[in-house]
């Protein structure tokens, strides 16, 4: 009678682990051990106490408080039957939407945002054929509150494009358009006085590029078109710091042919400089012209003879020196 009793033991030791172990581990709900685990007792309970979170809930929403209920049902336990994770994901999508709304009526459009992308982001539905149309509206909104920051323009744009909104993405296009005129406007108006400092008005240029990126063409240049129209009108000076701003312009306008011909104008200048005997104008045109080893090697001679010409007239100062005391008796 005993061995029976410790065979049975064994037999049931040996019969359960698999069971056993489902129920242990997190995913307990998943795979070929849902089944069983939903029919256990703890299945059984955490099913019975969801039903009961979800009754505490959609009182909580009649009572019109969607954001206590919001934070019950959040917190309910995914071990729970198909019905009830259906049932639930239908108030967190519904919950989610009201609270989208309500967000937006108070002016917090970003938390308005987030409530609209996650209600519509529930569902079964592939994500090409979600419809977006409160997430979009907002972030319309959101955009419409700081028209000029582009980081939020950024975003904004690359959410309606996804979204799948043409006519939404026209009307950022439209701004960006509008935004960049501001800047190149600015520009203009801009570009005599800082001519006479190194970068000129590239940093405004970029501004209004970076605008530009969200326009479609022709209108997407008008910037690098510009920047061409500031070199060409830099390019036929003869100062270094001109020709210098206009290998800038025309490097920002992409059109590596027209920077070769200043390089090749500020090499010619150079020569000419160095024949004169003007090594440190020379130097400087070729760095324009792109000859920096060029540019070292007279920089080096420069500094040598300058080294020399400092010796030289020490020595004719101390015979000088020498010779009024000569003359005086000294």
């Amino acid at each position: 009678m005993a061995i029976s009793r410790v065979l049975l033991v064994l037999l049931l030791t040996l019969a359960s682990p698999v069971v056993y172990a489902e129920f242990e581990h997190d995913d307990k709900c998943d795979g070929e051990g849902a089944d069983l685990f939903l029919k256990s007792k703890e299945g059984q309970r955490i099913e019975a106490h969801v039903q009961t979170q979800i009754s505490q809930a959609e009182q909580k929403e009649k009572a019109g408080n969607a954001r206590a209920a919001y934070a019950i049902v959040e917190k309910v336990d995914s071990c729970i039957s198909d019905a009830t994770g259906k049932r639930v994901e239908q108030i967190q999508k519904r919950l989610e939407n009201k609270l989208g709304h309500e967000d937006e009526k108070n002016g917090r459009l970003k938390e308005s945002f987030d409530w609209f992308r996650k209600s519509e982001n529930h569902g079964d539905t592939k994500p090409e054929e979600r419809v977006h149309n409160d997430s979009a509206r907002v972030m319309m909104k959101i955009v419409q509150a700081k028209p000029e920051d582009l980081p939020t323009f950024s975003e904004a744009f690359g959410y309606i494009n996804r979204a799948g909104k043409p006519d939404l993405l026209k009307t950022l296009r439209a701004l960006a358009l509008k935004n960049a005129r501001q800047i190149l406007a600015g520009e203009d108006k801009q570009f005599f006085e800082a001519s006479r400092i190194s970068s000129g008005t590239l940093d405004t240029l970029g501004k209004a590029n970076d605008w530009l990126k969200y326009v479609e063409a022709p209108e997407n240049r008008l910037a690098v078109e510009r920047a061409e129209k500031r070199g060409d009108a830099l390019s036929v000076e003869t100062t270094k710091h001109f020709l210098s701003q206009a290998v800038y312009y025309y490097g920002f306008a992409d059109k590596p042919e027209k920077v070769k011909l200043v390089r090749e104008k500020a090499k010619k200048l150079g020569d000419e400089a160095k024949s004169k005997g003007d090594g440190e104008a020379a130097v400087e045109y070729y760095k324009i012209a792109g000859l920096s080893d060029q540019a070292r090697e007279l920089e080096k001679s420069a500094k040598t003879k300058r080294r020399e010409d400092e010796g030289s007239r020490k020595q004719k100062f101390k015979k000088d020196q020498d010779s009024m005391e000569k003359e005086l008796g000294l």
